[in-house]
């Protein structure tokens, strides 16, 4: 899917030179509100879910509005006889309000998901930042995956509880 997002970008997006002139709504995305590291780790699976929406929206708004069309050029071949004649082409396009309009929406939606990009990395630093192999699992099984306290007592093992499992990852959150 990511190939798909670059070919996209780098198709409807217009040259990086042009970034000053992106209306004023876009700039003011790029400044960031302060988030403690528990904040970050507790809103890590919502900036999946919005990342992955985003990613959809701008994949499913590029394939609409395309229509087959058909030309033909003269050509001739490259042996005798060397008569011209013509040669049928063809291909998708699309109509240029909906081109301007996607590559308007797809700007706007590039700059949301680079702010994306922004906090899942920061989420991932403060991951890294925990010592304790145990405790990122714990965390990111609650965090990530979703799951429930009880789910999380049983991937962990050995005689921990819903509780201690709670009680752990509550300490190692106050710690950052």
């Amino acid at each position: 899917m990511p190939d798909i997002i670059q070919h996209l970008r780098d198709t409807y997006i217009e040259n990086p030179a042009a970034a000053p002139k992106r209306r004023k709504h876009l700039r003011n995305m790029n400044r960031r509100p302060k988030m403690t590291s528990k904040e970050l780790i507790e809103h890590y699976a919502d900036l999946k879910i919005e990342i992955g929406q985003l990613e959809h929206e701008i994949a499913d708004l590029c394939g609409k509005g395309w229509r087959m069309e058909t030309d033909t050029v003269m050509a001739s071949p490259t042996h005798e006889p060397y008569k011209s004649r013509p040669i049928p082409i063809s291909g998708f396009v699309q109509s240029p309000k909906t081109a301007k309009a996607c590559k308007r929406l797809i700007q706007i939606y590039d700059e949301k998901l680079r702010n994306l990009y922004f906090w899942q990395n920061k989420a991932e630093e403060v991951f890294d930042r925990i010592p304790e192999g145990k405790a990122r699992a714990i965390l990111r099984y609650r965090y990530i995956d979703g799951l429930e306290w009880q789910a999380i007592a049983a991937k962990i093992g050995g005689n921990a509880t819903e509780d201690s499992i709670r009680k752990y990852a509550t300490r190692i959150l106050e710690k950052f």
